[in-house]
C-alpha cells in the first residue's frame, strides 16, 4: 500500500464551499483541490441544484470565466454571484441569503470538478 501525505491537510482545512448572499466562497482546502487555477469555469445541474467548479481549461470561448488564484485573500477566493445566490436558494429552499451556509464538496477526479451539492445532506 503507497500513501501521499499532505502534512497541511489540517492546517488548511477540510475543502469547504460557503454560500452568501454575495456569491461562492472557497476555503484554502478547496482551492488546493482544484489546483489553484488562474481562472475557473462554473457550472451549474438545475435539476440535482449541484454547482461544479474546474479549471478553465479547454473551454469554449463563449463560457465566462473566473479570475481565482489571483483573488484569494486570508486563504480564501469569492466569487460575485448575488442574482445567481437568490436563485439558489429560492429554488432549493436552503436560506444562505440572511446568514451564509458551509458546503462540504465532493471533487470528482475524472473530470477534475468539485462539486456542491446544495441540499441539507451536505451542509458542513
Amino acid at each position: 500500500m503507497e500513501f501521499s501525505f499532505d502534512f497541511t491537510y489540517l492546517k488548511n482545512g477540510s475543502p469547504i464551499v460557503t454560500l452568501s448572499s454575495l456569491g461562492l466562497s472557497f476555503n484554502r482546502g478547496s482551492i488546493d483541490l482544484l489546483g489553484a487555477p488562474d481562472e475557473v469555469v462554473v457550472g451549474y445541474d438545475e435539476k440535482n441544484h449541484a454547482i461544479g467548479i474546474r479549471q478553465a481549461f479547454n473551454e469554449p470561448d463563449e463560457v465566462p470565466r473566473y479570475k481565482f488564484a489571483s483573488r484569494v485573500k486570508s486563504d480564501w477566493v469569492r466569487i460575485g454571484a448575488k442574482d445567481f445566490s437568490k436563485y439558489l436558494s429560492r429554488v432549493s429552499g436552503i436560506d444562505f441569503l440572511t446568514k451564509a451556509k458551509q458546503f462540504i464538496p465532493a471533487f470528482d477526479e475524472t473530470t477534475k470538478t468539485l462539486i456542491i451539492i446544495v441540499d441539507e445532506e451536505h451542509l458542513k
